[in-house]
């Protein structure tokens, strides 16, 4: 934070006993700056009209009420669990049933095996595209020429940025990509879902550094008494509560909702 003389009003950028300027002492104060009429300006809460969220249905009745009646476009999902905790499977059962233009990135698997997936969970939609890409400047370039509603990244630890020089899956890498992702989300008005991976004791730091910079978190796990049952909640929620938790049933063909508990 930058100083002010009281005596000659120099700023100075580092606290000193005296001025560098006039010499007097013990002149420097904090100075907090001032406003200008371009500068955004302080409104009365009155004042600022209410308007209704918009939302695009999952079309699953039991993810629509977790989410608080569907998912927000411009809006930014992240999507962590374990590995084989069925994070894809939930996914892709969410682009079949949405039915919107959607763009599915993927950075661990091909998209070959995404199909194989796919093919197993019958999706056969063509306005599903999937792309086998982790830079994020070749993503965008790629968004801007599709006209797609729905992106997803699979998984954001396989993500890098050029502008950056450090790894995929370094703290750097994932805020970088994250920030540039959802920056282009909130300009396309596009919905944007994050795949994170974590481990079974929850210790992988990609998705929790994620959590303050998106605006909802579901959490993907397996009950550890019965292997195919899943329970998936929400624990940050900008458009809704986070109280109401999924429970889903593992089958080969996809997972299926059995109910809500709050």
């Amino acid at each position: 934070m930058p100083y002010i003389c009281s005596t000659c009003n120099s700023i100075i950028q580092n606290f000193q006993l005296s001025c560098p300027n006039c010499g007097q002492w013990n002149s420097l104060r904090k100075h907090f700056g001032v406003t200008s009429r371009n500068d955004s300006q302080p409104v009365p809460l009155p004042r600022i009209q209410s308007f209704v969220i918009p939302r695009i249905r999952t079309k699953i009745e039991q993810l629509d009420s977790l989410l608080g009646n569907g998912l927000v476009p411009g809006s930014s999902v992240l999507l962590a669990g374990p590995p084989g905790a069925g994070k894809s499977t939930l996914v892709l059962q969410i682009l079949k049933t949405m039915n919107v233009s959607s763009l599915y990135v993927t950075g661990e698997e091909s998209v070959q095996q995404l199909k194989l997936r796919a093919d197993r969970l019958k999706i056969h939609s063509a306005k599903i595209l999937l792309l086998f890409e982790t830079n994020v400047n070749t993503i965008l370039a790629h968004i801007h020429q599709t006209k797609i509603q729905l992106l997803v990244i699979d998984s954001i630890q396989m993500m890098y940025s050029d502008s950056s020089n450090t790894l995929p899956g370094s703290t750097t890498q994932i805020r970088k990509s994250t920030y540039i992702l959802r920056r282009l989300a909130q300009q396309r008005n596009l919905i944007l879902i994050i795949v994170g991976q974590v481990t079974k004791t929850k210790a992988a730091a990609g998705p929790k550094l994620l959590e303050h910079a998106v605006d909802v978190v579901l959490q993907l796990d397996a009950l550890d008494d019965q292997a195919h049952h899943r329970i998936l909640s929400a624990s940050k929620n900008r458009f809704g509560s986070t109280a109401p938790r999924c429970m889903l049933f593992m089958r080969k063909t996809g997972l299926v909702f059995q109910g809500m508990k709050q």
